[in-house]
């Protein structure tokens, strides 16, 4: 009996920092913003565990800025829904090519699928914050360019 508590209270301290923190799931805004930061996770991964914690600060931090966040949450498995989720995102062509892949946040333009930057658990906050505002320069001026 004591074993199995021992087993259970091991999983939970494992397992639990993953899912306590919330979802990325926010009320869309009317046009999808077309700079998104893509996270690939898992709750064995231990580059996970250092990076995410980083990514939802900033992310927190810059909560007003147009930036699309996903999360593909690889702890389950289950990537026909992830796959689902992607094509809702408009991103399943890089969800194709890094499915199953863990521990970095992508940074991409949803409109041409280019790859800006993969941010990794080398990236401290104030990097990770730099590269999101970099990037949305870079989209604002394709905008203006564009439009």
């Amino acid at each position: 009996m004591r074993l199995i508590a021992a087993v259970l209270a091991g999983l939970a301290l494992f397992l639990g920092p993953n899912f306590v923190r919330a979802a990325w799931d926010e009320a869309a805004p009317a046009e999808e913003p077309r700079l998104v930061a893509a996270m690939f996770r898992s709750s064995w991964c231990g580059a996970c565990r250092v990076l995410e914690p980083r990514v939802e600060d900033v992310r927190e931090e810059m909560a007003g800025e147009p930036i699309g966040w996903v999360r593909f949450n690889f702890t389950w498995g289950q990537r026909d829904a992830l796959r689902g989720l992607a094509e809702e995102e408009g991103i399943a062509p890089l969800y194709d090519e890094l499915a199953g892949r863990t521990g970095f946040l992508v940074l991409m333009d949803r409109e041409t699928g280019q790859v800006f930057e993969i941010v990794t658990m080398d990236y401290d906050r104030t990097r990770i914050r730099e590269a999101l505002e970099r990037w949305l320069v870079v989209v604002d001026r394709l905008e203006s360019v564009e439009g």
